[in-house]
């Protein structure tokens, strides 16, 4: 009797250590769903062909009876969604941006292609704000945080905290060294800031401070929430919440580098 309840514990152990690694997982990925409709109809297309590229990932899906489609685990990043069928023509929605815990929708409208006669294209920025959450969410990706690699001054350069000193409510005080530095958001205190790395929280137990350096090196997305927590992170914070996605993708699919000569020296 007392091997068999040994056994129960140890099984239940198992589950809830590989059910914490599923939410942990879960909250690194976003999604893009939508539907795909005739323009001049509005009728729904059953069966036609959808992808979402981006830099760091490719994904294809195919609309249901209903003209309905979603990719659900993308990682963070911006994308372009690309839309085709048999007798319409091909129509893409460039600049979805995908965060991490949140789904975006998107609707595309396919007309006839043997009645189009002239074809336009529109861009548009995606909005660092989202609606429909809880609290505002900034995304920092990876080019926006090459971009703004100087604007930490000497301590903080080519770090992740050039690119958090530049969301509106958050504050990260200068001249410091670019290692354990003090965040503040919206006014709170450096120990009211929850943290987490690709998934993995690393605020301190005993003073809630982050164990580590936010560095830009491999980020895919540095999430700046400037309010409360989303309901599935694993970090703690009152004043706000930082999330670090790490990129992905095969290698060689990216590389960065820098040259300089000059005389008399190089």
């Amino acid at each position: 009797m007392r091997s068999m309840r040994q056994l129960a514990t140890v099984l239940i152990l198992l589950s809830t250590f590989f059910a914490q690694q599923a939410v942990a997982l879960a909250s690194v990925t976003g999604g893009i769903t939508g539907t795909v409709v005739d323009s001049a109809s509005g009728a729904p297309i059953a069966g036609a062909t959808v992808t979402a590229s981006s830099p760091s990932q490719q994904a294809t899906s195919t609309t249901d009876a209903s003209g309905h489609f979603a990719f659900l685990t993308l990682a963070p990043d911006t994308y372009t969604i690309t839309a085709e069928k048999a007798e319409h023509a091909t129509q893409s929605v460039p600049g979805q941006v995908v965060f991490a815990d949140t789904v975006q929708t998107v609707a595309l409208r396919l007309p006839k292609a043997l009645r189009t006669i002239a074809r336009v294209t529109s861009a548009a920025a995606g909005a660092l704000v989202k609606s429909g959450t809880t609290a505002d969410i900034y995304s920092i990706n990876s080019s926006t945080q090459t971009a703004a690699s100087a604007l930490g001054g000497g301590g903080n350069l080519n770090s992740a905290y050039s690119a958090i000193s530049t969301v509106p409510g958050a504050y990260v005080v200068p001249n410091q060294s670019g290692y354990y530095d003090t965040v503040h958001i919206r006014g709170g205190d450096f120990d009211q800031v929850g943290y987490e790395f690709d998934g993995v929280p690393v605020n301190r137990s005993f003073d809630n401070y982050p164990s580590g350096a936010a560095s830009s090196l491999g980020n895919a997305e540095v999430e700046v929430y400037t309010g409360a927590n989303p309901a599935n992170s694993e970090g703690q914070g009152l004043a706000g919440y930082i999330n670090q996605v790490i990129r992905t993708g095969t290698f060689p699919g990216f590389a960065d580098g820098q040259l300089s000569i000059g005389t008399p020296v190089y």
